[in-house]
C-alpha cells in the first residue's frame, strides 16, 4: 500500500474555530490583539466556496500585538507560530508577514471580526487585488476573480493602489491589469 501525503487545509468554519480558541487563550485582560489578515484569509473569510489554506498570513505593518502574548495563544491554539526555516510538514501556522516580496500599498484596515481581546481586521479588496496582481499565479488569479464578482471593485480603485507599489512589484501588478480585463 502506497501512503497518501495530506496536508492540512482549513476552511473558513475551521479558522474561525482557530481564531475563538485563539482569542480564548488570550484571556480577557490586557490590550486589544489586531491582527490584519491578508492574502488567502480574505477569499476564506469573504465566502469564496471551496477555499482553504494551510496558513494564516498577518500583515505586520497594520497589526498590533504582543509577540510573546500572540504566539503563547497561536500555539495554544494548535498552530505553528511564525514559521522562518523550516516547518512541520502538514502543520497549519500563522505567518507574521512584513512588507518586500509582498507588497500591499497603503490603507486602513477594515474590521471582519472582534472576539475579545482579539480584533481580525483585513485590507480593502483593492489592495488584496493589487497585491495579488504582483504575483499573479494559479491561486492569485481565482482569488482575483471571486474578489472582482463577489465585491465588484472599481478597476480604477485598483490601478491607484498599484501606483503606491514599489517600482518592481508595480510594475508586474500593471503588467498583470490584463487579468481584470478578462476575469470580467
Amino acid at each position: 500500500m502506497v501512503a497518501e501525503n495530506f496536508t492540512i487545509f482549513y476552511d473558513r468554519d475551521r479558522w474561525l474555530r482557530v481564531l475563538e480558541e485563539i482569542a480564548i487563550a488570550l484571556g480577557k485582560v490586557g490590550d486589544p490583539v489586531e491582527i490584519c489578515l491578508i492574502g488567502s484569509a480574505a477569499c476564506i473569510f469573504g465566502g469564496m466556496e471551496g477555499r482553504t489554506s494551510i496558513d494564516l498570513d498577518v500583515w505586520n505593518p497594520n497589526s498590533s500585538f504582543d509577540e510573546l502574548e500572540l504566539k503563547h495563544a497561536v500555539i495554544k491554539s494548535g498552530l505553528l507560530f511564525d514559521p522562518k526555516s523550516e516547518r512541520e510538514p502538514d502543520t497549519p501556522y500563522l505567518q507574521i508577514v512584513e512588507p518586500g516580496i509582498v507588497q500591499t500599498g497603503d490603507f486602513t484596515s477594515i474590521p471582519v471580526k472582534r472576539m475579545g481581546r482579539l480584533h481580525v481586521t483585513r485590507p480593502p479588496y483593492e489592495n488584496i487585488i493589487a497585491s495579488k496582481l504582483t504575483r499573479a499565479n494559479l491561486k492569485d488569479i481565482q482569488d482575483i476573480q471571486f474578489l472582482m464578482q463577489a465585491y465588484r471593485p472599481e478597476k480604477s480603485a485598483i490601478e491607484k493602489v498599484i501606483q503606491t507599489l514599489p517600482p518592481s512589484p508595480r510594475e508586474a501588478a500593471t503588467e498583470n491589469l490584463i487579468y481584470l480585463e478578462i476575469l470580467k
